[in-house]
Order: structure tokens, then C-alpha cells, then sequence
């Protein structure tokens, strides 16, 4: 069997015998025939020796209905996706678990939102010496078109993106939302 996999380097080359290794590693995984496409990327982030973590390795997944995403940094790139292995086997596992409400045939079970905690927005002054002269780098990111979804299928969205919050637009009340993983629990995020 072949994957549809690409591979990227980023200040370093993706040697054939990585590309080998990768791919037996990828051939394990279970339900990892259902990808349309496999982008992997290996790069340095460190352009000398002695650095804890010299090298990263990214894998994005893209599977129907959903997309599966890891990054690990570290030395050995080898170890680095050893390491990514056991996650990305959990993750396909409990995609392919929730593949009929991916695909739309079964309904996401509602979240019971647990506590209602009202908070208002406030700004600290921010006069400190340590943001003296600091200006953010800010990334724009417009999104134009979201699709309704449930609190729960928002939460298997952020967990198979590795990621520790997820904005969307909730299906029950229509208004934009943001579900926050804080440590074991959640929190779900509306302006009211």
C-alpha cells in the first residue's frame, strides 16, 4: 500500500531513509488508509549543535470530514516521531470511532454545559517597565465561512488538531464560540 504522503525539509534535507522509516512507521497506524493526504515536515530550529531541540517534526493528516495534527521538537527526529507514534494512534483510533458522525450519519451527543460563570472583560493596567517598547507580531487570519457545529464535535475537532482551544460557530445558539481545553476539563467561551 501506498500513502499520499509529502515531504517537506525546512533547513534540513529529508534523506530517503527517513522517508522509509516514516512511512513503515505511518503503514502501522491503524485506519491510516482513510488519508487523502499526509504532510510531513522535518526542519532544524536550531542552526548549531548542543540545542535540546534541534529539529521538529510536523504531521498533518487530512482525513474525510476532519484533519489530524502533531508537531514534536527535539534531537533525534527518529525519537521525535517514535514518540509522535503512540498519539497519532490514539487519535486515528477514536477518529474512526466517530467516523458515522464525521461523515454526518449519526449526530455529535450534546455537552451539558456544567456552570454558567459570568465574568466581565477587564484591561490591567499595563504600565509596567516590561512591556515598555513592546509591540506584538500579530497574524490575521480571516474565516469566512463556519460551519455550525456542536460543543462536542468542536471538542474532537481541537483534540485531533492538538491544539488547546477551538473557535466555532454553535449550532445551538448560532453565535460564535471558543471551547478551551484547561488541563482534564473544558470551558466553552460566548459573549453574551
Amino acid at each position: 500500500m501506498s500513502l499520499p504522503i509529502t515531504f517537506t525539509g525546512r533547513g534540513f534535507d529529508v534523506t530517503d531513509p527517513i522517508k522509509k522509516y516514516v512511512e513503515d512507521k505511518l503503514l502501522k497506524l491503524p485506519h491510516i488508509e482513510l488519508a487523502t493526504q499526509i504532510d510531513l515536515e522535518v526542519g532544524k530550529t536550531v542552526f548549531h549543535k548542543g540545542a535540546a531541540k534541534d529539529f521538529y517534526v510536523r504531521i498533518l493528516i487530512t482525513l474525510p470530514k476532519a484533519v489530524v495534527r502533531m508537531k514534536k521538537e527535539g534531537e533525534d527526529v527518529y525519537v521525535l516521531f517514535d514518540d509522535m507514534a503512540p498519539s497519532l494512534h490514539e487519535k486515528l483510533v477514536h477518529y474512526k470511532d466517530n467516523f458515522r458522525k464525521w461523515e454526518g450519519a449519526e449526530t455529535w451527543p450534546e455537552t451539558a454545559v456544567v456552570e454558567d460563570v459570568k465574568e466581565e472583560a477587564k484591561l490591567e493596567d499595563s504600565s509596567s517597565a516590561i512591556y515598555a517598547g513592546y509591540v506584538p507580531k500579530i497574524r490575521r487570519k480571516v474565516i469566512t465561512e463556519m460551519a455550525p457545529m456542536s460543543v462536542t464535535e468542536a471538542i474532537e475537532r481541537m483534540e485531533l488538531l492538538d491544539k488547546d482551544f477551538f473557535i466555532f460557530k454553535d449550532v445551538q445558539s448560532g453565535n460564535i464560540a471558543v471551547v478551551v481545553k484547561n488541563g482534564s476539563e473544558y470551558e466553552m467561551v460566548v459573549a453574551d
